[in-house]
């Protein structure tokens, strides 16, 4: 056994990452999908700020087309002015502004936005890692913030998703 740890502890072992042609095609649709503002983000998980988080078993999404984003969020937490009728909550779209996306170490993106509705106005940070996985924050002026995890839809089908204008 002294033998095995001297000869674990005598070798040095070099780590390489190991990408796929697939990986690498994968990160490049990603990355284009992202810089040509053209995409849409599904998600499978909330957080909540005031409640444990769960799995969403619906097809929520945010998408990104032509300056505008069109959002099909499900809402959990406190409002701090309530909508008369309850309000669309995280379901609407509405044009973006200030729309920022800085590159940051390993591939991962910092994307961030804002929309403005009659309800509310709603920032949006964005976290896409090179193979599409995502991470979603949306602050509001009049609720609490909620979290989401996701990853980018490689196949979207903007036509479908239309929410509203």
């Amino acid at each position: 056994m002294a033998w095995v740890l001297a000869l674990a502890t005598g070798c040095s072992v070099s780590r390489t990452a190991v990408v796929s042609d697939a990986d690498r095609a994968t990160a490049s649709q990603v990355d284009e999908m992202l810089t040509s503002r053209l995409y849409k983000v599904d998600f499978t998980r909330a957080f909540p700020m005031s409640a444990p988080s769960f799995s969403l078993n619906y097809p929520y999404f945010i998408s990104v087309i032509n300056g505008r984003v069109e959002s099909f969020l499900p809402y959990f937490g406190r409002a701090y002015t309530a909508v008369y009728g309850g309000g669309e909550g995280l379901r609407f779209a509405a044009p973006i502004t200030n729309y920022t996306d800085v590159v940051k170490r390993n591939g991962r993106r910092e994307i961030e936005f804002t929309a403005t509705t009659d309800e509310d106005r709603y920032d949006f940070s964005l976290t896409v890692f090179p193979l599409g996985e995502s991470d979603l924050t949306v602050t509001a002026f009049r609720k609490q913030s909620i979290s989401f995890t996701g990853r980018v839809d490689l196949e979207p089908e903007f036509e479908a998703v239309r929410v509203g204008d």
